[in-house]
């Protein structure tokens, strides 16, 4: 694989992840509130939204980032007492779907670019 080969897919990569980046802006400019009130016992969750309340599509996407980590990593939110465990199962799994999908997506292309970033100094 040449130089011009990496280069390409990188382009291509990086294209896919601006569209994720839409994706994600969307997402938590439509749900972000919807979610945010059926977990309203959650302290982390309202915490985070007083904070970033009041910054726009930058406040939803950071909301909905770290309620993303939150359905990523229940366990280790739940052990320091920051989620309601039973209402975080109760949220729907539409919500979980629309949280995770592009958060993962966007981890793995960056992964991608990474390899193909470490694989072009190998092979040029």
């Amino acid at each position: 694989m040449t130089s011009a080969q990496i280069d390409l897919f990188s382009g291509f990569i990086l294209i896919a992840i601006g569209l994720v980046l839409v994706v994600i802006m969307l997402i938590a400019h439509m749900y972000v509130e919807a979610i945010e009130s059926r977990l309203s016992n959650c302290s982390y969750i309202e915490d985070n939204r007083r904070v970033w309340s009041n910054a726009g599509l930058l406040g939803k996407v950071m909301r909905g980032g770290i309620i993303s980590m939150v359905l990523i990593m229940p366990k280790m939110h739940a052990k320091r007492g920051l989620i309601d465990v039973q209402e975080l199962s109760r949220l729907p799994q539409r919500y979980r779907y629309l949280l995770m999908i592009p958060f993962i997506a966007c981890c793995v292309l960056l992964v991608f670019l990474i390899v193909l970033s470490v694989g072009e100094k190998y092979i040029a």
